[in-house]
C-alpha cells in the first residue's frame, strides 16, 4: 500500500508540473494577444471619423484589459503554485463589473444590478480583510 501511495504522489507531482507548463504556455499566448490588440487600438486612435473612432477605441481598450486581466490571473496562479487568492478574484470581479458599468449603462435595471454587485464585492473584500485574511 505504501508503494501505491508513493506512485500516486509522483503522478500528482507530474500532473502539477504539466499544469504549470500549460499555464505558462497560456500566459505566453495571452501576452502575444495582448500586444496584438495594441495595433487596432493605435489605428483607431488616428482614425479620421471621431465619433466612430471613440467607440472603437473604447471597444479595443475593453478587449485589451480582458487580455491583461487574464494574464494577471495566470501570473498569480503561477506564483501561487496553481492557485489564485480569493482577494485577487474578488478584485478581478469588481474591476470587471466596473468596466461593464462604464461601457453598458443604457438599461437602468442592469445598471442598478451591476452597481449592487459591485457593492456586494466591495463589502465581501472588506469582510475578508477584517475577519478572514488574518486567520489564513
Amino acid at each position: 500500500m505504501k508503494k501505491f501511495t508513493q506512485i500516486m504522489r509522483h503522478y500528482a507531482y507530474f500532473l502539477q508540473a504539466l499544469l504549470v507548463v500549460a499555464l505558462g504556455l497560456l500566459g505566453l499566448l495571452l501576452i502575444a494577444l495582448l500586444f496584438r490588440e495594441l495595433l487596432p487600438l493605435f489605428q483607431a486612435l488616428f482614425s479620421t471619423s471621431i465619433s466612430k473612432s471613440n467607440a472603437q477605441i473604447m471597444d479595443e481598450i475593453i478587449v485589451f484589459f480582458l487580455f491583461f486581466e487574464f494574464t494577471a490571473m495566470i501570473i498569480s496562479a503561477l506564483l501561487h503554485h496553481g492557485h489564485t487568492s480569493l482577494e485577487f478574484l474578488l478584485g478581478l470581479g469588481a474591476t470587471a463589473l466596473v468596466r461593464g458599468l462604464i461601457t453598458n449603462h443604457s438599461n437602468i435595471e442592469e445598471t442598478i444590478g451591476i452597481a449592487v454587485a459591485i457593492l456586494i464585492l466591495i463589502v465581501s473584500m472588506a469582510i475578508f480583510h477584517k475577519y478572514i485574511k488574518d486567520e489564513m
